[in-house]
């Protein structure tokens, strides 16, 4: 796309004087090696996000809290995004995307021992504390470089491929969640973290201008463009409705007589649209545009939040869970596309950043927001505030 075209294109979002994109041949995301060890730290990464289903919410209330502070448990991860977000995001600039991804997978290995070895309510706060500083810093970082490494006209399908990569390690993370006692889990993703840092560290390579330094202005430019608030308004109503769903759809299943292991299998399944359907899904974002995805995708979600209690009656919960993470692939794919078409590569960290600060600010109010309505009104006012978030988005 030329520069031309970036800065009058209001659906790209892309700025003037933008920076040659890879030329169409490119190898999808720059080769064997790079995709490889990219595609691995976001499994890494969604194993985390997976296994806490069936596990952070028991492990939480074995050390004595209630719903308010397992809300708060679940939500902390993202909510260190809304603090460290924008400023990983400069630093993805100033000293490159590898070096923040191989901290984030330090960061992840490390938390992950202190699931282990947490005595204390207070202790699973610090491992969370840290789990969040660590996603936080491989979304920017990975989105960021493969962002760099895509052209243009292939933005949504090659992004696709990583996104399928962290579905997929959704679908192994609650299944993974489900076994042994709470606490194991966290010890095989511990290696499984330390894994991903060395191959990471033989087969990450360094996309970014080194040294580019981040002004309030550029800032403020790259966070007005069209697209980038589009974006980050459709990631904040995903991660709203996923994080109200994580933290207390598993107490629902529980009251339901579903044993652990069979939590851990239907969020399994949930993730299995996402990975069957990303390449998919990007391809119809590159055909249709990645904005009239997102609405059908916001619309779709609105109607299935609304009904989920309803449909818990009437459908095998083993369908409702695939249905539900059907929400992902129509909403996250073209999101993810839509932020980095046409965008400058020095204000691509900034416009991550942007987009790791909406995931976490939904992903922090959903759960706490859960948490609070939970005493009150028990799960239908749950699922009726992601509807009128969905709702309020496609606005």
């Amino acid at each position: 796309m030329s520069s031309e075209a970036a800065v009058s294109d209001p659906v790209s979002g892309g700025a003037a004087g933008a920076a040659p994109a890879p030329p169409a041949g490119t190898p999808v995301l720059g080769g064997p090696a790079s995709a490889l060890a990219l595609a691995l730290t976001l499994f890494v990464e969604a194993v985390g996000y997976g296994v806490v289903a069936p596990t952070l919410p028991f492990l939480a209330r074995s050390a004595g809290a209630g719903e308010q502070r397992i809300g708060f448990l679940v939500g902390l991860y993202a909510a260190v995004g809304l603090v460290a977000g924008f400023p990983f995001g400069a630093l993805a600039g100033r000293y490159g995307r590898r070096s923040l991804v191989l901290v984030g997978l330090g960061f992840l290995t490390v938390s992950s021992f202190g699931f282990v070895l947490a005595p204390t309510y207070g202790w699973l706060v610090a491992a969370r504390f840290v789990q969040g500083l660590g996603a936080t810093a491989i979304w920017v970082g990975t989105l960021t470089m493969a962002a760099d490494l895509s052209p243009d006209s292939q933005m949504g399908r090659s992004l696709s491929f990583l996104t399928g990569a962290w579905s997929l390690g959704f679908v192994v993370g609650p299944a993974l969640g489900g076994l042994g006692s709470v606490r194991f889990p966290f010890a095989l993703y511990a290696v499984l973290a330390l894994a991903a840092f060395v191959t990471g560290c033989v087969a990450l390579p360094e996309t970014g201008r080194l040294g580019a330094r981040t002004t309030l202005a550029g800032m403020l430019r790259v966070l007005r463009l069209p697209a980038v608030l589009a974006s980050a308004a459709a990631t904040f109503a995903l991660s709203f409705f996923y994080g109200a769903t994580e933290a207390f759809v598993p107490l629902l299943a529980d009251q339901m007589n579903v044993r652990r292991i069979g939590i851990g299998i239907l969020f399994a399944v949930a993730g299995l649209p996402s990975v069957a359907l990303p390449r998919l899904a990007g391809l119809i974002a590159d055909r249709v545009g990645d904005a009239r995805l997102i609405l059908w995708g916001l619309l779709y979600a609105a109607l299935f939040n609304a009904s989920f209690l309803a449909l818990t009656g009437t459908l095998p919960l083993w369908a409702l869970f695939f249905l539900l993470g059907l929400v992902e692939v129509l909403i996250y794919v073209p999101a993810v596309a839509l932020l980095n078409r046409g965008l400058h590569r020095d204000d691509r960290g900034l416009a991550t950043g942007s987009h790791s600060y909406a995931f976490s600010a939904g992903f922090f109010l959903g759960p706490l927001t859960g948490g609070n309505q939970m005493p009150l009104g028990g799960f239908p006012p749950l699922f009726a505030t992601p509807t009128a978030v969905m709702l309020g988005t496609v606005a």
